[in-house]
């Protein structure tokens, strides 16, 4: 979330500084005011026990006829990064599923829990079945790239409870060698700093590193608003240090889910916003260089790491786009 030069150390050391002294006088205060689109987006949706866990998720009818999708979030936000893409997609599709994960966004957010991208996706399989989902086109972005590609690997070897028909992915961290880790990732993956910066991260960094990963156009102060309500709500931000086990996983794994990706039947396209510093532009030769037969695209040259909120109709179309001549062959057999 945060730069790694040097006014980001100044900032983030001078915050940490502040908020342990503030602390320390008055005990820990996280202000959160959702606004009432925020209100309304938990109000659509519903609560599912799964292992103990509580999941928000939500599951709309469409009027298209290209079947279900299910949409996967990415890090540190939520299901409510689609907001803007779902009047669309219900035009094109039948069903919607969108989910907060486990320690996201209106989700439970466990401290005392080991977080793996293995747990999200066997989530992912526990409510698709629940919702009676025999196949699915999944659209993922970032965190949600990764879980994408677990479930990816599970049916490469035949081992899901549901079709996927295709699959999306938005910028994502997808390749060790040009993913950017942001600073407050790469502290809340020291231990004991880890525990701390979660602790303290306020508002004011929040604004200041999240900013930095959009392009051109920033969200709103109402958005930043929301989106930090959603990572506080139910302590979340106190779960942080332990969410964050995703990065060290995608290295463990690479050569499962980088393997899943060369070797899966199932189209795929990479939708890219070039402006994004956590995956700069030369994700794209990487892209091409380690799984040629896949297709890529990339969107305006001021669209960065979140292309669902900074550009949704530009997403959509590219979306849209890749999957007609597949709905025609579903149609046509």
């Amino acid at each position: 979330m945060l730069g790694c030069g040097l006014v980001g150390v100044i900032v983030i050391v001078i915050s940490i500084v502040f908020q342990v002294w503030k602390i320390f006088l008055c005990g820990p205060t996280v202000a959160t005011v959702m606004s009432n689109t925020l209100i309304d987006w938990q109000n659509k949706g519903n609560e599912k026990w799964i292992d103990d866990q509580k999941i928000f998720y939500i599951f709309e009818q469409g009027e298209g006829s290209a079947g279900t999708v299910i949409c996967l979030h990415g890090f540190p936000t939520s299901s409510y990064d689609w907001k803007k893409m779902l009047p669309d997609l219900k035009k094109e599709f039948n069903q919607i599923l969108l989910l907060d994960f486990l320690g996201f966004g209106f989700s439970d957010k466990p401290v005392d829990y080991t977080y793996t991208i293995f747990k999200q996706a066997d989530i992912i399989e526990n409510l698709a079945f629940s919702l009676q989902i025999t196949s699915a086109h999944l659209l993922a972005h970032d965190y949600g790239d990764t879980v994408a590609l677990e479930l990816m690997a599970r049916y490469n070897f035949n081992d899901l409870k549901f079709e996927i028909n295709s699959l999306t992915m938005l910028n994502g961290g997808i390749f060790q060698e040009t993913h950017k880790p942001r600073l407050s990732q790469k502290l809340l993956l020291i231990p004991v700093i880890g525990y701390i910066t979660s602790q303290v991260f306020n508002f004011p960094l929040f604004v200041y590193g999240f900013g930095e990963i959009f392009g051109e156009i920033k969200p709103t102060q109402e958005d930043y608003q929301d989106f930090w309500s959603l990572l506080c709500y139910n302590n979340g931000h106190a779960a942080s240090y332990k969410v964050i086990n995703f990065l060290r996983e995608r290295k463990k794994f690479k050569e499962r889910w980088v393997g899943a990706l060369k070797q899966t039947q199932v189209k795929v396209l990479f939708i890219y916003g070039p402006a994004d510093p956590v995956n700069p532009p030369e994700f794209i030769s990487q892209f091409r260089k380690t799984v040629p037969g896949k297709t890529i695209v990339s969107l305006s040259p001021d669209v960065g790491h979140y292309p669902q909120w900074e550009s949704p109709r530009e997403v959509t179309r590219a979306f849209i786009t890749f999957l007609k001549p597949l709905l025609m062959f579903v149609t046509e057999t």
